[in-house]
């Protein structure tokens, strides 16, 4: 089928939908009396077979029909009945449906009949069609349906469509779609109006379904098309009738109208096929298909149809060059081909196929994917659209490439000569064998077939190769092809002299510098020699001999050395020397074959060779701390090129870097190095190397020799400082330090130096020498200082020393500093000392030395005089109500007690020193001052003493605030009595206390008994503190009369 084929008014199955019609009820009696006279009136009047026309109808039914309507179908009267029940069909009553209607729209309703019309739908006639209901509704019927019923004749029952019924579809109800029908069926639509159960036919009509044509375009159908005919064939649309099958054709260019053809369809056919000849090849026909019953035309299929072109002819192909060929071909006169299509492959194998479209021409060039010396088959295809020729094919063999890089071989195991060419790769060209031609001197020829050597690898050249026996000093012109399949390669020649052999490895030949000249040494092996003499008689020639030429290359000398050429033969049996030569200079040097005729060897022994450099004595004549000299001499100065040596200087430290490098040129003169700079007690070496040439000669490399290398030590220096100093605080008055020794110790360490620096202190710096052993050399050193103050800083630094002094201090980014910490003094080891004489009974006086004072745990802030109260039997009261927050009493807060806890007395700041030396005795009166009760109770306080009490003492030295320490008590003294006139004032004293222990308690009371015999007080008290609320509190008032 043509690409512009197409098919017009393709029906479109739809999917019928059921509609359920209710009984009617009984009609009056005089319709029914009416139905019978009509089924007579039909029995007696229509024919059982045939077809009966549309007057046989008219004047044999009644002008009316009455319908009756099951649950599920219509039933319209015996008419239909006969329709269903045999294969006799009975057309509509076209000729007299419009009396029909008439009579019955008169008799049953008042409804205008041009109001109801049935009409095949526009996009699909085939098989679809519309009832059109009048626009305004009616008041005596609430529904219209339209019954379908196909009479198609000649069609049998089990091919006919099934009675169906179609109501109105929403939203539009003034249309009824009847869809599914078959194309060129012929039915019977009855239109009847419904209301209360009850039916009536309006109108009834009989319509022919337009015929659908075959679809060519679809994949059951085939179009076949030759040079002169197209033949159609397809698949009869399914349960569509047709009579006649109506085929129009016409050449498109030039343009040409053929003659209808009319093809009577056989019914019992499911597929047809048509036939179209007396065509022209290459050449586009219009072709309509189109489908006929009762001369109403469907629409029609529509194709551009084209007829295959004819074949090309005469087709060559001729190669262009090693990747290219050009395919030519003659294209008939009449061929009507509008393009050309290429296709082209290996013979033999399955490579992919190529291939090339092509407009109107008769020749190309092909470049693409050939292989040279392949057997390719080459197809020329003529096209006309989608339509193709047959195949115009022809074989051919492209060339293989020619052979490459003709050349001979010298094969000294076999001592003959080989002739050699390189063969492209198999990926490249395929190849067959090589063909070799050889001309002598004398016209003669000599032709060989040689076979293809393998390579390792498909990618890889391949060779060609054969021995030949051939002269040294004669002429051949030598040609060689490549073949594959009959195909032969563009020829490669040359013409040349065949030169002698030559190779120092196989004829044994060494070359060596002696005696400050070069010597060229024949094998002294007899079986070498042997071999030797079988090589120079086959592939040198035996009237040939060795030549060796020595060049001077140097270009700075003074003078002009002259070049040496010496000759020579194994026969001879002698070295071949070239004598006095200069050391450090360069020589070219060639060795090589020549035969009698002049024709020198291809290979040859070519080298650039310089003479080895000249020797140099290195001695070291001043050392000091920081500097040294060496001296440098040569060994002789004869024969020596001075312009192209020199002297490349190194000097190394004991860690291997490089401390002086530098070159001095070559002088018959010796020459001085000072060296500057260096390191105290370190170990250098100076190597030295004479290098001849120059290191960017490409072509001559330089010589070198290397010198013995020379030591020494230079003597020993001030030590560099020592490494990664720490400190770290022990104790309050002991610290360790950690270094590493210098990097640069400059000599051997005796010891260290430690300086200890107080920071915002007056005392003085000192030092601390610390040993030294080989050991730390490598190792972390560490020592111990002790004697500094708890609580002060200081910066420290070491110094190491050896016998040339102090090292280096270290950076003051690096000086270290520490904070010593701080602890609670260290106990006394006196006690406080009383003065016996001075006891009195409210007072006494305690002494006590500065020696009790030490500084070990940091300086000292304060110190106490700590009062404590002693029972009859001893104790005191360890009450602990004030020891919080590392507190003691004070004299107004153990007023309260009946045995006082113990309280501090005298509190005074000390000054900040380092040692209390010389000591001092300081002298405290305990209990002086008077004046206590009327200051606050927190307040330090030296209030009265109680007169008649044991008391002990001690003192309390403070480092901080919190950190205190206390000596042991003193020894137990008793205050003195009072007198018994002073009963009152000693109550008075007590009732003052108590007072203020109640101000401290911000309590109100009230004496309410007194009873001095019993030497009680009774007070009534009232606090705010929770814990007590209200209590008779009793107070013992301890006195002694």
């Amino acid at each position: 089928m043509g690409p512009h084929s197409s098919l017009s008014g393709r029906c479109v199955h739809r999917v019928t939908l059921p509609l359920r019609i209710h009984c009617v009820r009984l009609i009056p009696l005089i319709l029914m009396l009416r139905l019978a006279a009509m089924d007579a009136a039909a029995a007696t009047s229509l024919p059982k077979t045939g077809t009966t026309t549309s007057g046989d109808i008219k004047s044999s039914l009644s002008p009316w029909r009455l319908s009756v309507f099951s649950n599920e179908h219509v039933r319209t009267g015996r008419l239909e009945r006969d329709t269903n029940r045999t294969s006799t069909v009975f057309p509509p009553l076209t000729a007299s449906l419009k009396s029909l209607s008439e009579v019955s729209s008169r008799l049953l309703h008042d409804l205008p009949l041009n109001e109801f019309a049935i009409e095949k739908d526009v996009t699909d006639p085939c098989s679809l069609l519309n009832v059109y209901l009048p626009r305004k509704r009616s008041s005596r019927f609430r529904q219209y349906i339209a019954k379908v019923v196909d009479i198609s004749p000649n069609v049998e029952h089990a091919e006919k469509d099934v009675n169906r019924t179609f109501v109105a579809s929403r939203p539009d109800l003034t249309v009824i779609n009847m869809h599914g029908l078959h194309p060129g069926h012929q039915y019977s639509i009855s239109v009847i109006g419904r209301r209360d159960g009850e039916s009536e036919l309006i109108k009834e009509e009989s319509v022919i379904m337009d015929p659908i044509a075959p679809d060519f375009g679809s994949r059951n159908a085939t179009i076949l098309s030759s040079h002169t005919n197209i033949t159609l064939r397809a698949l009869k649309p399914e349960r569509a009738v047709q009579d006649t099958f109506r085929i129009s054709y016409a050449q498109l260019d030039p343009v040409k109208y053929f003659p209808k053809l009319d093809v009577h369809d056989i019914m019992e056919q499911h597929h047809i096929e048509i036939y179209l000849g007396n065509l022209y090849p290459g050449h586009d026909y219009n072709v309509s298909i189109t489908s006929l019953i009762n001369e109403i035309e469907g629409k029609p299929w529509t194709g551009i149809l084209t007829t295959k072109p004819l074949s090309p002819e005469n087709v060559t192909v001729v190669d262009v060059n090693a990747s290219c060929a050009q395919v030519a071909w003659t294209m008939p006169s009449r061929s009507g081909a509008d393009r050309f299509s290429i296709t082209y492959g290996p013979e033999n194998g399955d490579a992919k196929t190529n291939k090339l479209d092509l407009p109107l021409q008769t020749a190309v060039d092909v470049c693409g994917n050939l292989q040279p010396g392949v057997t390719f088959l080459f197809t020329v295809i003529a096209k006309k659209h989608h339509e193709q020729s047959e195949p115009s094919t022809v074989s051919y063999t492209l060339k293989p490439k020619p052979p490459e890089n003709l050349r001979i071989i010298v094969d000294y195991l076999k001592r003959k000569f080989r002739l050699t060419m390189d063969v492209p790769s198999e990926v490249e060209s395929k190849i067959d064998e090589c063909h070799v031609s050889i001309v002598t001197e004398g016209f003669d020829t000599i032709e060989r077939k040689v076979g293809i050597e393998d390579a390792r690898s498909t990618v890889l050249p391949r060779k060609c190769s054969l021995f030949i026996d051939l002269h040294p000093g004669r002429r051949y012109e030598i040609s060689a092809v490549t073949t594959s399949g009959g195909a032969t390669s563009n020829k490669l020649s040359k013409s040349f002299a065949l030169q002698p052999a030559f190779d120092m490895k196989a004829f044994g030949l060494s070359l060596q510098e002696e005696s400050g000249g070069l010597q060229l040494e024949w094998p002294n092996n007899e079986l070498i020699r042997a071999r030797l003499a079988d090589i120079w008689q086959n592939i040198v020639g035996n009237d040939s001999s060795l030549h060796m030429r020595v060049d001077p290359q140097s270009r700075t000398s003074h003078w002009k050395e002259q070049s040496k050429q010496f000759e020579s033969k194994p026969s001879d049996n002698e070295p071949v020397v070239v004598p006095n030569l200069r050391r450090g200079s360069c020589y070219k040097v060639q060795i090589y074959t020549v035969t009698k005729s002049g024709i020198v060897s291809a290979q040859r022994f070519e080298e650039m060779h310089r003479m080895s450099a000249p020797s140099v004595n290195v001695t070291t004549e001043e050392i000091a701390k920081t500097t040294a000299v060496f001296r440098i001499a040569l060994d002789t100065v004869d024969n020596v090129d001075l312009d192209e040596c020199s002297i490349s200087l190194i000097v190394l430290d004991m860690h291997g870097t490089s401390i002086y490098e530098g070159t001095v040129r070559l002088s018959k003169q010796p020459a001085r190095v000072p060296l500057h700079g260096l390191r105290p007690y370190h170990k250098y070496a100076i190597n030295a190397q004479i290098i001849c040439g120059k290191s960017v000669e490409h072509t001559c490399a330089p010589k070198t020799r290397t010198m013995e290398q020379v030591t020494f030590e230079t003597r020993q220096g001030r030590p560099g400082p020592v490494q990664n100093l720490t400190v770290r605080a022990l104790n309050p008055y002991s610290v360790q330090l950690l270094w590493f020794p210098p990097a640069l110790a400059n000599g051997v360490i005796t010891h260290y130096i430690v300086g200890i620096h107080p920071v915002d202190e007056t005392d003085r710096d000192w030092l601390v020498n610390v040993g030294a052993s080989p050991a730390h050399m490598d190792h972390t050193v560490d020592a111990i200082v002790d004697n500094l103050i708890g609580g002060l800083k200081y910066r420290m630094d070491v110094r190491a020393v050896t016998e040339a002094g102090e090292g280096d201090i270290s950076a003051a980014s690096d000086a270290v500093f520490v904070e010593m910490p701080i602890l609670p003094p260290p106990r006394p080891t006196a006690r406080i000392e009383i003065l016996r004489n001075t006891v009195r009974s409210t007072d006494v006086t305690v002494r006590y030395s500065t020696a009790m004072f030490s500084t070990k745990h940091g300086l000292l802030s304060k110190y106490a005089v700590i009062v404590s109260e002693v029972t009859g039997d001893e104790r005191m009261n360890e009450n602990r109500i004030f020891e919080h927050y590392n507190k003691t009493a004070t004299w107004g807060q153990v007023q309260r007690f009946d045995v006082w806890p113990p309280y501090v007395a005298i509190e005074s700041p000390i000054e900040p020193v380092r040692k209390f030396f010389p000591s001092r005795v300081i002298s405290d009166v305990i209990g002086v001052d008077s004046t206590c009760e009327d200051i606050d109770v927190e307040a330090v306080c030296n209030g009265p003493l109680k007169a008649g009490t044991a008391y002990r003492f001690k003192l309390r030295i403070y480092t901080a605030p919190s950190l205190w320490t206390d000596s042991d008590f003193s020894e137990l003294v008793v205050t003195g009595f009072t007198a018994v006139g002073s009963r009152v004032t000693f109550i008075r004293s007590h009732l003052a206390t108590v007072t203020k222990w109640m101000r401290y308690l911000k309590a109100d009371f009230a004496c309410t008994d007194y009873n001095l015999p019993n030497k009680t007080v009774v007070f009534q008290i009232a606090t705010p503190i929770r814990l007590i609320r209200q209590a008779h509190i009793v107070i013992p008032l301890k006195f002694v009369v």
